[in-house]
């Protein structure tokens, strides 16, 4: 199976599915040869006010999930990433400049991150605090809504994911920018993991 479809995402935007980005497109170049790999799409402000509307009216569906529906889509995405780890890592070594090692060992980390999520969805929503009051306080977990997230070159994959699958084991949605150096490995990976994980 291929993760990543070249037709699909050439000069797009994910907002739910791909499609033509308003900020226009930008080409996709190895580090180390400085050849074209292929072209993604900049979102422009439209896409992005697209994709936080999307995010919100999904989020709410997502928060009222239970947390095993959650989990149970943390525990597919990292399964996926196990299935097409060569790939994954192929996109690291020739967008980011990885060597095999690095790019092995950052996919591994995303299906950890994706596994160690999966059980924090099941975490309690809350705790009794201390209080020299005769009264009950207690703090309660909530989703924050759509959660925007900023992932980095250097690491791209694992730094997106740190932030991303915690967040949606939560209930929440989330907005993902990653940098436009490795917007392939951090970006539209991401993405096509968790669509074909079923996330809504």
């Amino acid at each position: 199976m291929t993760l990543l479809n070249d037709r699909e995402w050439r000069g797009n935007v994910f907002t739910g599915a791909w499609r033509p980005a308003q900020g226009g497109t930008a080409p996709v170049t190895s580090p180390t040869t400085d050849s074209e790999l292929g072209v993604i799409g900049s979102a422009g402000a439209a896409d992005i006010t697209e994709a936080a509307e999307r995010g919100a009216k999904a989020q709410k569906d997502w928060a009222a999930r239970s947390f095993e529906e959650r989990a149970a889509v943390l525990r597919r995405a990292a399964a996926e990433f196990e299935e097409e780890a060569d790939e994954v890592a192929s996109w690291l070594r020739k967008e980011a400049g990885s060597a095999a090692g690095k790019a092995g060992f950052e996919v591994h980390l995303a299906v950890t991150e994706a596994y160690e999520s999966a059980a924090l969805a099941s975490q309690p929503n809350g705790e009794v605090l201390r209080s020299a009051q005769s009264r009950l306080s207690l703090s309660r977990r909530v989703p924050a809504g759509v959660v925007g997230v900023i992932a980095p070159f250097n690491f791209p994959l694992i730094l997106g994911m740190r932030s991303v699958a915690p967040a949606l084991a939560l209930g929440n949605a989330v907005v993902l920018k990653p940098d436009p150096r490795t917007a392939v490995c951090g970006g539209a990976v991401i993405a096509e993991v968790f669509r074909e994980a079923g996330l809504p």
